[in-house]
């Protein structure tokens, strides 16, 4: 039986990629693996987006805008970029994304 929440964690463990394997690609991948189950999922463009980042050499923190995916299923938010509580580059989580603009496909 498919589970989303193991798909999800089975795709947060390959490494992340800016180019091959990034939030985008993931997430589309989970959107396609919950559709042919017949769950309900979307991908979640947020495009503007704010985060607490930390800034290299200088250790300041500030508020900065990303852009991000994510997938909705089952009314969820599942992060797919990097394990849960990992963060990215300049140190942020994905998670603690808040989106200002999104866009559902």
């Amino acid at each position: 039986m498919f589970n989303v929440d193991e798909a999800a964690e089975e795709i947060r463990q390959k490494p992340y990629h800016l180019f091959r394997s990034n939030c985008l690609t993931k997430s589309i991948w989970l959107v396609k693996e919950c559709r042919k189950q017949n769950i309900d999922a979307k991908l979640v463009w947020c495009a503007l987006g704010l985060v607490k980042i930390k800034l290299p050499i200088l250790g300041w923190v500030t508020t900065s805008v990303f852009t991000h995916f994510w997938v909705e299923a089952n009314g969820r938010r599942i992060e797919t970029s990097r394990p849960v509580g990992s963060s990215g580059f300049l140190g942020f989580i994905p998670a603690n994304i808040r989106p200002v603009i999104t866009i559902k496909f």
